[in-house]
């Protein structure tokens, strides 16, 4: 996840750039140039973020189930703070 956010903020920053590259540009060749760049940099963004929301909705029930079985298969030395760890997780979820 992690990965495409990154790669999110590299499109947005590169839009951003295109665009005012395009608002400055001198002349019309290089004005078009600027903007077809943002076209497709929005495109590629437009397209991480439908990743990226896909990928958020599938993993997050497999991710806090994943929290409560990482606590309940505590060591024994440290079983109670790993328990009392797994209360505190459940009393803010809820």
């Amino acid at each position: 996840m992690n990965a495409i956010h990154t790669e999110m903020r590299y499109f947005q920053r590169r839009l951003d750039d295109t665009l005012a590259m395009a608002d400055a540009a001198a002349g019309p060749c290089a004005r078009k140039a600027h903007q077809l760049l943002a076209r497709l940099y929005g495109e590629a963004l437009d397209a991480l973020l439908a990743q990226a929301s896909t990928i958020s909705v599938q993993r997050r029930p497999a991710f806090s189930a994943g929290i409560l079985r990482a606590d309940r298969n505590a060591t024994a030395r440290g079983h109670r703070s790993s328990t009392h760890r797994m209360q505190r997780t459940l009393t803010l979820a809820s």
